[in-house]
């Protein structure tokens, strides 16, 4: 009998403590809390952008901006064209400021000297009737910002053949940007919305 109940007793102080040993492992010292948070605030933000390609980065400290495109690209010289602008064109492998490769893509930069300066509405309105009268279709628009505030005008058009450009425009200085992409459009619309200023 007494056998039995120092087994019961034995029992009922493995079952009491068993509850205890339980819970122990949940207390977390202060310390591993303290690393646990540094290692989460030195995580990227979630709303990053990742870029599908390997950037190679265009910048221009007169206008100020700055837009990336894929490194293995071309980027030519920039050479003026007539009297009132300029342009610098980026190529996928394979494509030519004349045709582009099989699958390839084409990014134009262009600079404007246009009046009035340092009005991105009179621009567009000017661009969307040029547009219009050689029978483009604007399909999208849109507009955002840039880190400093200025303004960019994105834009999906359609020339008379069905071939689909993008465009973002912005105020340069004394100058007009027009940033074009042609080809595979998601990768174009990766590179224009990387289109941002520069200090």
């Amino acid at each position: 009998m007494t056998r039995i109940i120092l087994s019961i007793a034995f029992l009922m102080i493995v079952i009491g403590c068993a509850p205890a040993a339980a819970t122990q492992p949940a207390t977390v010292p202060p310390t591993a809390v303290e690393v646990t948070e540094a290692v989460a605030t030195a995580e990227p933000s979630p709303t990053a952008e990742q870029l599908s390609f390997v950037p190679a980065t265009y910048r221009d400290e007169v206008g100020k901006f700055a837009f990336d495109y894929p490194a293995d690209w071309s980027a030519g010289p920039e050479q003026v064209i007539g009297s009132r602008g300029s342009q610098t064109l980026f190529l996928s492998p394979g494509s030519t400021a004349e045709v582009l490769a099989e699958g390839g893509s084409r990014v134009v930069l262009m600079r404007y000297d246009w009046d009035p300066k340092n009005d991105l509405a009179a621009r567009l309105a000017q661009r969307k009737a040029a547009w219009e009268a050689s029978g483009f279709v604007v399909l999208e628009e849109s507009t955002r910002q840039m880190a400093d505030g200025r303004a960019i005008v994105d834009l999906l058009m359609q020339t008379t053949d069905g071939t689909q450009v993008l465009y973002s425009l912005a105020v340069i200085g004394d100058q007009y940007l027009e940033l074009s992409a042609e080809g595979n459009l998601q990768l174009g619309r990766e590179i224009l919305s990387t289109l941002d200023s520069i200090d």
